[in-house]
Formats: C-alpha cells, structure tokens, sequence
C-alpha cells in the first residue's frame, strides 16, 4: 500500500474501490457487437470493507472534519460502517450525480430493482465543520458526463472547494490532481 499522508485536514472527500463480489456484472460490447458480461472488480483493484474501514483516516484529520464519502446505492450499510470507524457522524446525502452521456442524455443501466444512473456522495461530519462553511447555497444535484469507470465529476470536488473555501483538503482513492486538493492513491 503506498504511505498514507500525514497531514491534518478539514475536507476529506473519498470513492473507496468498493468490493462488490461477483454477482455484479456490466455488459460490454466487444468489437464483433456482441454483448459479453465483465465483472465489475475488473476495472481497478478493489478493497474488502475492512480494509476499507482500517485506513487510518482519524489520524489526518482535525478537530473539525466534513467527509463527502461516494457510494453506491448497494454499498449504502457498508458506508454507514466506513463512516462510523473514521469517527465521523452521518449527517445527509451531500451530492447526487445524475450521470449523463457525452451527448448528455440520461445514462441508464439495469440494476437489480429498478434502472440506474446515478451515485450518491454522503456527507459526514466531526467536531464543528458547519462553522467552516463559506458558502450555504451549493445544490446537491450535480448533473454531469461520465468519464472513466468510476471517475467522479469535478464538479463536486469544486463545489466543495466553494462551500469550504482554503482549508486543508484531501482526495482519498483520487485518480487525478485537482488544483487546490492534496492527493492519495494508487491510480495518480
């Protein structure tokens, strides 16, 4: 595992490679135009939950803390879990990604109840982070592409960046640098 920072921060934000074993499938088109199923483990290296909930997050966090921690609806109990071992308190759904296609159409793809397209972002809290909030008029609904399998929007990293303004910040299980955010993960 590659070392985990040892700075403190106000902001974490964080899209844990959920496990989600192999029931889980997506189809993919192969060039022929055949469909095939791929299991979603494929894309990136997963984590089990504990794991997940064993990353030593309290230590880089100060007193006052916000969480925005991405999860599927499937994964919502493991999140909760994840939320309660780095200390945190549940407190709403900060963001919904309603995911569009490069033509900006609703994306759609079958899940077991009903059709999916979007992700939710919980938000979590310790201490007093309200008192930090520079701006109180950020819309939850983000409505944005898709891009890489599992690549979240920018968009959400800077509306949290307008609602915190210049505190500490760190992307956990981050894919790219975001000007303004500290980095950790293996695919940066």
């Amino acid at each position: 595992m590659i070392h985990f920072p040892d700075k403190k921060y106000n902001v974490i934000y964080a899209d844990p490679p959920w496990k989600f074993g192999d029931r889980f499938w997506s189809a993919k088109k192969l060039e022929s135009g055949k469909n095939v199923q791929v299991s979603l483990n494929t894309h990136y290296e997963t984590m089990s939950l504990q794991d997940i909930c064993n990353l030593p997050v309290p230590s880089i966090c100060f007193d006052d803390c916000v969480l925005f921690l991405w999860t599927t609806d499937a994964h919502i109990p493991d999140a909760i879990s994840v939320i309660e071992s780095w200390d945190f308190v549940y407190k709403t759904v900060g963001f919904v990604w309603n995911k569009k296609t490069v033509n900006f159409k609703q994306v759609c793809y079958m899940g077991r109840w009903t059709m999916k397209g979007s992700e939710i972002c919980l938000l979590a809290t310790k201490g007093h982070p309200h008192k930090l909030l520079k701006v109180r008029n950020v819309r939850q609904l983000v409505e944005a592409k898709r891009r890489d399998h599992s690549q979240k929007p920018i968009e959400v990293a800077n509306r949290i960046k307008l609602m915190f303004g210049d505190v500490p910040c760190i992307e956990l299980f981050a894919r790219e640098r975001i000007e303004g955010w500290d980095a950790w993960g293996n695919e940066i």
